[in-house]
Parts: C-alpha cells; structure tokens; sequence
C-alpha cells in the first residue's frame, strides 16, 4: 500500500513538473508566437493547449485581452512620391525602427516606440531634412544608420521588453 502511495506522489510531482516547464515555455514566447500557437491550437481544437496558451495571453494583456482604451503603437511612414527604390521604404522603416529602439533604451522606457518621435522627427534628426525632401539617394544613408550597432541594439530592446512585460 505504501509503495502504491509512493508511486501516485511520483506522478502528482512529474504532472507539476511538466506544467511549471510547459509555462516557462509559455513565458519565453514573443507575443506574436504566443497569437500563433493560439491559433493553432484552437484550429486543433486542442483544449488544454489553447486554455494555457489563452491564460498567457491574458496575463500580457496581449491579443483578445488588449486594453480597449490602450492607443495602438504603430509607425505612420510617408514618403515622398518621387521615391522609385523599391528597397527605399524598407531601409526606412529599419532605420527608423533602429533610431526609436535606441531611444527607448536610453530612457529605459516601455512605451510605444513611436510615441513623441514621428517619422518626419526621425529623418529631421538623422539627415537634417523633412521627410517629404527625401530622394533615393538617401538610402545609402538610412542602410548605415539602420546598421549601426544593429544587433547589439535588437538584442538591448528584446531585454527591455522582456522587462516591459514583467511588469
């Protein structure tokens, strides 16, 4: 009888155990993984998954469970209509991003990278010029701001949202 009780606490404890490191996984996804294995989840109506996968979310406030009254953070690139680089934009938005996220960490701040710092702020900063002057031959210089201490940068920011979301 005692070894039976023995073996039923052996597998309450394993049970515990996969659950703990089933939500560590859980915690080291971005919120864009987090939405997809949602949704595959759901698509294989998978209950247990999509219920642990749901609680995450809700416990980011990410997804469904969003804050109504929460602005959405999303960049407004306009660029003037004589651009013909079809790379041109691209660069841009990479440069751009790169420029905010180094803000961000400067001011070891969580809120939306594009708050108080407009594209036309960006490119009046770095090149000196509103946006709306912009021409091709500016890439050249956007792809080198976009590359400076690039991966250094992402990797700072992804350590800062990480701190963001813990909070």
């Amino acid at each position: 009888m005692r070894r039976a009780s023995h073996q039923i606490a052996a597998v309450a404890v394993l049970v515990c155990l996969a659950n703990f490191a089933a939500a560590e996984d859980l915690a080291s996804l971005s919120d864009v993984q987090l939405a997809e294995r949602t949704r595959e989840a759901v698509v294989a109506q998978d209950a247990d998954a999509a219920l642990d996968l749901l609680t995450e979310m809700q416990r980011r406030g990410t997804g469904i469970f969003a804050p109504a009254d929460r602005p959405a953070c999303e960049e407004v690139i306009d660029l003037p209509d004589g651009i013909t680089d079809w790379k041109f934009r691209a660069v841009a938005r990479q440069a751009y991003f790169r420029v905010a996220m180094s803000r961000r960490l400067e001011e070891g701040s969580c809120a939306c990278l594009f708050e108080g710092f407009t594209f036309d702020a960006f490119v009046a900063a770095e090149l000196g010029k509103s946006a709306s002057e912009l021409t091709d031959a500016d890439r050249p210089t956007l792809e080198s701001i976009r590359d400076q201490d690039r991966r250094a940068t992402e990797a700072r920011f992804r350590d800062l949202e990480q701190s963001c979301r813990a909070k």
